[in-house]
């Protein structure tokens, strides 16, 4: 399993390896199947085709392979038709029609929280990840820290969940990185994964998308800030036209020189506090 992927997805990826146990047990319990029956779909052909897409789907979110999202739609169009014949056939549900609604809602429900998760990122690179969270034009140097050695770059996008770097150096798919730059007065060191590159283009610098590893208490106060803190900046770049150029730009000036100062108050508070 990819280390960088959630406790969720490493879940769900497991729980379809074993599908054809997992779903006859949901499937039993939604639409309330006698063990008559639950023995003879288990035993059918149908239900193993179906099982061995399942399994595909399992294996390919615990790889994280670029067909596993594929496969993962077939595999819900599948089971969104057996539903609807476990509903029809054999259900003992007193409402088999509310039991399909049911499984119908849970599996949108499934698509959606995955969507979010591994679509984008994974699957979809040519879509820019880290637009799932509110991201920021700003240019900062990093260093970054990879294995065996070490290289100067820019960051030219950041969100609070990672960034994208400009690099001519060569990266690969899922390296591991860490990467140390200042913003906004706050030194920051944080480990990330390669999850998305470009090469030059008129429209894309060369670089590297960067999903940020969790951070800690101190790391998270601080991009929230520095976030909260773009926006501000973004908002004002939006109003250029509305106000005049020395305004526009004593605004930018002070936004640009501001410090967080959250390392700071934490160092005062523990020396406070000792």
């Amino acid at each position: 399993m990819k280390d960088h992927t959630s406790k969720f997805l490493k879940a769900i990826a497991y729980l379809y390896l074993a599908f054809p146990v997992t779903y006859l047990g949901y499937a039993i319990v939604v639409f309330n199947l006698s063990a008559e029956r639950s023995g003879k779909i288990f035993l059918s052909f149908s239900y193993w085709a179906l099982a061995l897409t399942g399994i595909a789907v399992g294996y390919g979110f615990k790889e994280m392979t670029r067909w596993s999202w594929s496969v993962f739609l077939l595999n819900s169009l599948f089971v969104a038709y057996t539903n609807a014949l476990f509903a029809i056939r054999y259900s003992e549900s007193t409402s088999p029609f509310l039991s399909f609604v049911v499984s119908i809602g849970l599996l949108i429900a499934l698509i959606l929280r995955l969507g979010k998760e591994i679509r984008v990122p994974y699957f979809l690179p040519r879509i820019r990840w880290w637009e799932m969270n509110p991201r920021y034009k700003l240019v900062v140097p990093v260093k970054v820290e990879r294995t065996g050695s070490g290289f100067e770059a820019e960051i030219l996008d950041i969100s609070y969940g990672g960034c994208f770097i400009k690099t001519r150096t060569d990266m690969d798919q899922n390296e591991r990185i860490l990467s140390r730059f200042l913003i906004f007065g706050e030194t920051l060191e944080i480990g990330g994964t390669v999850v998305w590159r470009s090469q030059s283009s008129v429209t894309h610098p060369k670089g590297v998308g960067v999903k940020f590893d969790l951070l800690d208490k101190t790391q998270k106060r601080i991009m929230k800030a520095a976030t909260q803190h773009l926006k501000r900046i973004s908002a004002v770049q939006n109003s250029r036209n509305k106000i005049s150029v020395e305004e526009f730009n004593e605004r930018m000036a002070k936004l640009k020189a501001h410090h967080l100062g959250i390392t700071k108050s934490a160092n005062a508070a523990e020396e406070k506090a000792s």
